[in-house]
């Protein structure tokens, strides 16, 4: 067995509002600076995307390949019946895609004319295709309030019905971590995964988050049985944002991002939609949601669940020890880079070397390093109302 870190969420040049340099090659490239070994390919279900993975990808042993680099066959997709909810699926074979692809538009589902389709189905529904083909699906940022299960759902049962028993994972999104999901105890089935929904190959974007699998190798067999705990395959790490700094983790005005708790909102049982503040619209945040949902089940989780680290894109931290606006400057690049070469991998800089080691040549670095790696970062500001955290380095 051996551990793999994977980043199974992003999108391809096709999606809207996605980098162009958003193709193989480059995010190749960039996955072996960050140190991810398997990335999703993301937008598979779109026919140009799909026919340059078949061509460009090396197909052995149940897994796909272009140089260093292991690929996920993946997509996302929204359903429209119930609600606008994003969804993640992962493919077995490219001919399952094709599989797929022919249900959805043989059926009338859609027209499958951009990388993350909008699909007129629900998504008990949509699971119960998907499964027929022998491919996975689960909830991508499960909690966020847009476009997500829980925006639309009170539970993973309402969302997938019959087919709940077959969604073995959850993706956690940037707002939440495991600390805040595993006090719904109806998820004590789901794995829970953190990847990026990265729109660029960038550094600051790609691997972002991202899950640390125990497999025997690196193909889509493997993550299901880690998915689904089989003969000691798991999942040993979850690595992303502090959900502090997510969008969406206060509950906070759009129009002025005030930040209001539960009681401040809610006004004899109904949430206000207002902001008392200037009338602008108000947006329920990652942890109240979580909260009112465990409300209904006040049983603590026995389910172990793997460590999740809580760490900030390396170039983040380097621009904040050189006081730059933002991360694109010859310097930081320059120092990054230089990092990399020294180090190998992003993620070994994060998370694994030894902080002494790195102290040697890189003492303000180590120092914030060590910060994130005890849990004792702090906040300018917490992120709301779609306006990003801002860390206190």
């Amino acid at each position: 067995m051996k551990e793999f870190d994977a980043d199974l969420h992003i999108h391809s040049r096709y999606s809207w509002g996605v980098s162009p340099l958003m193709d193989l090659e480059t995010i190749c490239r960039m996955a072996r600076i960050k140190g991810i070994k398997i990335v999703g390919t993301g937008d598979c279900l779109y026919l140009d995307w799909l026919k340059e993975l078949e061509s460009k990808l090396e197909e052995r042993d149940n897994t796909y390949k272009l140089e260093n680099t292991y690929y996920i066959l993946q997509c996302e997709v929204e359903t429209t019946l119930k609600g606008r909810v994003h969804h993640l699926i992962f493919f077995p074979s490219i001919s399952s895609v094709y599989e797929l692809r022919d249900k959805i538009l043989n059926e009338g589902y859609s027209k499958l004319t951009t990388g993350r389709p909008m699909l007129k189905l629900s998504p008990e529904r949509l699971a119960e295709i998907v499964i027929e083909v022998g491919a996975l699906v689960g909830p991508s940022h499960a909690f966020t309030p847009w476009t997500s299960m829980y925006a639309f759902f009170e539970s993973i049962t309402d969302c997938y019905g019959r087919n709940t028993g077959e969604i073995y994972f959850l993706e956690l999104g940037l707002s939440a971590d495991t600390t805040m999901a595993r006090t719904l105890t109806e998820l004590n089935d789901c794995a829970f995964v953190s990847f990026s929904d990265a729109h660029s190959p960038y550094p600051d974007k790609l691997g972002r988050e991202f899950t640390r699998f125990k497999l025997k190798n690196p193909s889509f067999p493997e993550i299901k049985k880690a998915l689904m705990l089989v003969k000691g395959r798991e999942i040993t790490l979850n690595v992303g944002l502090d959900p502090r700094e997510g969008k969406y983790h206060l509950t906070g005005c759009t129009r002025c991002t005030a930040a209001y708790t539960l009681d401040d909102v809610i006004d004899n049982g109904t949430i206000r939609k207002v902001c008392p503040s200037c009338g602008g619209p108000l947006k329920i945040g990652v942890k109240d949601r979580i909260t009112m949902l465990s409300q209904k089940n006040r049983r603590g989780s026995t389910v172990k669940r793997p460590p999740y680290i809580h760490i900030v894109p390396l170039l983040e931290i380097l621009r904040a020890i050189k006081g730059h606006s933002t991360t694109k400057t010859k310097s930081i690049q320059h120092m990054y880079y230089q990092l990399i070469e020294e180090f190998d991998t992003e993620t070994n800089i994060l998370i694994d070397v030894p902080l002494d080691e790195i102290a040697q040549e890189h003492q303000k670095l180590a120092e914030i390093l060590r910060k994130f790696r005890d849990d004792r970062i702090e906040f300018e500001f917490v992120g709301r109302a779609g306006h990003y955290g801002k860390i206190k380095i």
